[in-house]
């Protein structure tokens, strides 16, 4: 969720409002600065190196946990989810994603063949990130969400997980990692979150 470092011009002018269509036909460098919810544009702000680092070593993770044995699934950074289409587009680039392989190597997921979000939240961020995105996670279906909270030092404080309960479309609290992230599913992995912050 990158924007330059100097906010240019066209930043300042992106409309309030904005179609599938018409987001596809942005430039890269600048879809890239904005999420979509309910057709409503959102600026991204940029993110702390630190915030990176973590949201990174969190993927190499959990990509290097995935078992051959397990079903395909594929691990990626700061890449389009579309929650939904109807009533009005609605997309969110997670720091992390965990999804279904897709044969597609061009085509981007979607929230039913998404099975685990991670958010990286900071104290500027940690409303919208556990509220607003939860909820919206939650209402499009995707079954695991993690958010990894940082304290006003952005030193980790705990990592949130919590499950989808499908008959309320609501996540539920399933556990707080402190020290180590013991996850079970959709990969196993056990983790000291010490590991996403050392240099």
């Amino acid at each position: 969720m990158m924007i330059p470092m100097s906010r240019p011009g066209w930043f300042d002018e992106l409309p309030e409002f904005m179609t599938e269509a018409e987001y596809r036909d942005l430039p890269e460098d600048i879809a890239r600065t904005v999420e979509v919810v309910y057709g409503h544009v959102i600026k991204c702000e940029s993110p702390t190196p630190r915030h990176n680092r973590i949201a990174r070593r969190m993927a190499n993770a959990l990509e290097s946990a995935r078992s051959p044995s397990d079903p395909c699934l594929t691990v990626e950074t700061d890449i389009d989810v579309v929650l939904w289409r109807i009533p009005r587009f609605t997309f969110r680039r997670p720091d992390v994603v965990v999804y279904e392989c897709i044969d597609d190597a061009a085509r981007k997921p979607t929230a039913q063949e998404t099975v685990l979000v991670v958010e990286v939240t900071s104290p500027t961020t940690a409303k919208e990130d556990l509220l607003d995105k939860k909820a919206q996670y939650a209402a499009s279906g995707i079954p695991l969400y993690l958010v990894i909270v940082l304290d006003e030092k952005y030193d980790i404080w705990e990592i949130r997980e919590f499950h989808l309960d499908a008959a309320t479309a609501a996540y539920r609290l399933h556990a707080v990692h402190r020290s180590v992230l013991d996850l079970e599913q959709p990969i196993r992995l056990t983790l000291p979150i010490s590991d996403l912050v050392t240099a």
